[in-house]
């Protein structure tokens, strides 16, 4: 009976064995069939342009293809729900803007809990804001700027792609730390704002790609909203290096999230693969012309960023009740 007893102990102790092998297995052999990653624009666009170049880096590291699915409409949010309602296994992934993931939540009723359905894998890039005018506006300087926008409260307007746009919330946090007072301008795409500044019928905007025509001398640009200077730009100052009350210096990122309760061990692993990835010369080459640059954070840093940006968002909002009609 003894023996029976220490046989039936034996085999239960090798099938555990067998089973935490083979879990040890499976995840270290992640990924073993294609990564689908979801993104909430057109084909096109900067990140969407740097993320097809991130996919196929990554298929070469790991043997799997990584397949970009642009899913656009409702604000990001269609992205984003399928993402967070697909299977947390590592093969359904979201990449997305800090818009998307810390001010979209506080003005929108989603199908989801963009903060609890989601979890964060790695920040892959960032660019900063920049304050650019018309060629026609009167200030040369940040200071100049501030000056005119006191003297003459309410008349400086500024272009945005929206109400609640990280454009809207970046006008509401300089007025409040410069003491100024601007008029914004909602428009609903990119090339009616660039017509209007160019025109000199909106005074300010905060996109970068208000920078290709800055080179062309068709705008100016008079702050970098960050701590350096842009390496195209090098005669354009940085908020961090003035005596200006700094605001808006984090700028706007691009992180990658999967599903709530998708494995540590695969994210994790995910996380390194976009690491690599961001390394890749090929990847920067594509980020440069849109100001673009690689600033990976592992998830735990990346946690702290999202969290902080997700709170100081929401309270920019509440506190100026700024609404959106649906």
């Amino acid at each position: 009976m003894r023996l029976k007893f220490s046989q039936l102990l034996i085999q239960s102790i090798a099938a555990f064995a067998a089973l935490a092998g083979a879990s040890v297995q499976a995840q270290t052999a992640f990924p073993s069939k294609p990564v689908r990653i979801v993104y909430p624009f057109a084909p096109g666009g900067g990140m969407e342009i740097v993320t097809r170049v991130m996919a196929q880096d990554m298929q070469k590291s790991t043997g799997q293809p990584f397949i970009v699915d642009n899913r656009t409409g409702a604000g990001g949010s269609i992205a984003a729900a399928a993402t967070a309602g697909s299977a947390p296994d590592g093969y359904t992934l979201f990449i997305g803007p800090v818009g998307i993931m810390a001010i979209t939540p506080h003005l929108r009723k989603l199908p989801y809990d963009t903060h609890k359905d989601l979890i964060p894998i790695a920040r892959l890039s960032e660019f900063k804001s920049v304050l650019v005018v018309a060629s026609q506006f009167p200030a040369k300087t940040a200071e100049e700027f501030i000056a005119y926008a006191k003297a003459n409260p309410g008349k400086v307007t500024y272009a945005t792609s929206g109400v609640g746009s990280q454009g809207h919330l970046a006008g509401v946090m300089l007025e409040s730390a410069w003491g100024i007072k601007l008029n914004h301008i909602p428009y609903k795409g990119a090339a009616d704002i660039v017509a209007d500044l160019l025109a000199g019928r909106v005074d300010v905007s905060f996109d970068v790609t208000m920078l290709q025509y800055v080179k062309q001398d068709k705008a100016r640009a008079l702050l970098v909203f960050g701590d350096k200077r842009m390496a195209d730009f090098p005669n354009v100052p940085a908020i961090g290096e003035s005596k200006l009350p700094q605001v808006n210096k984090d700028g706007t990122w691009f992180g990658a999230f999967a599903p709530k309760g998708t494995p540590p061990a695969v994210v994790e692993k995910l996380a390194v693969e976009f690491e690599k990835a961001l390394k890749n010369p090929e990847v920067q080459s594509k980020m440069r012309p849109y100001a673009m640059t690689p600033a990976y954070l592992n998830p735990a840093e990346f946690r702290k960023l999202w969290d902080a940006e997700y709170d100081s968002y929401g309270k920019v909002i509440r506190d100026n009740n700024i609404t959106v009609t649906e």
